[in-house]
């Protein structure tokens, strides 16, 4: 039987701030929740742009791809549980520890030729088929940059966000071409805005819920799942 399972990694807003650069992490091991198991047979990714504008009209490149399975500890208890597998390191930056080559069970690379705009004007779309890697147990991904991402952002928060309101007002590049309804917005430093319910205008984003921090005036707003993944699998 064939499974499709969507996965949306964590790329935080301090670090979009800048772009990355080849081989940085992208992000460090994200559990695919609801991963039905067996053999990984292929990986698309949907990849949004810089400022509204996709990442063909900025850099055009492709990024390494690592899967891996939780490891096995006990907890204070004594009970086995599962964890993630040990960090890359820093997201933002080279890896530099190495203790998850026991969780590693495969990699690919999306390279810069197979992504294509599809004249979709702010995101780009790439993947490939044709793998084979067996899956046991809870699956992670992580992501290494091969070239310079660049994810930043310039719309600003215009009149400084509330707590008792799901109403957020913007400045600068137009909400309507960088956020969609589902987007989870922070500031570029870290606070977290909330999920995008609507897109009202240039200049004006309703929340699902109150908005959850005061963010001041002129903080840059930022998607924290810039990067999501289409994963194919087969019993």
């Amino acid at each position: 039987m064939k499974h499709f399972t969507k996965a949306n990694p964590t790329m935080p807003a301090s670090i979009q701030k800048a772009a990355y650069a080849d081989t940085e992490i992208l992000f460090d091991w994200h559990k695919v929740a609801d991963y039905k198991g067996g053999v990984i047979k292929g990986i698309q990714a949907i990849v949004r742009g810089t400022d509204g504008a996709d990442q063909v009209a900025a850099t055009l490149v492709g990024m390494d791809i690592f899967f891996a399975t939780s490891q096995i500890k006990e907890d204070a208890r004594g009970i086995s549980v599962d964890q993630a597998p040990p960090t890359l390191g820093t997201t933002g930056a080279v890896p530099d520890t190495f203790q998850w080559k026991n969780n590693l069970i495969g990699q690919t690379s999306i390279l810069a030729a197979d992504m294509l705009d599809g004249d979709l004007v702010v995101l780009t779309i790439g993947g490939k088929s044709g793998l084979d890697i067996a899956t046991n147990g809870d699956l992670y991904i992580a992501a290494i940059s091969k070239g310079a991402f660049d994810f930043t952002s310039t719309v600003q928060v215009s009149t400084q966000t509330a707590t008792n309101t799901t109403a957020v007002v913007v400045k600068n590049t137009g909400a309507l071409i960088n956020f969609a309804p589902g987007d989870v917005l922070h500031d570029e430093d870290d606070l977290v805005i909330g999920t995008v319910r609507s897109v009202t205008d240039d200049n004006n984003l309703v929340l699902t819920e109150n908005c959850a921090s005061v963010s001041a005036v002129n903080k840059d707003l930022y998607n924290i799942h810039p990067i999501q993944f289409m994963i194919s699998s087969e019993d």
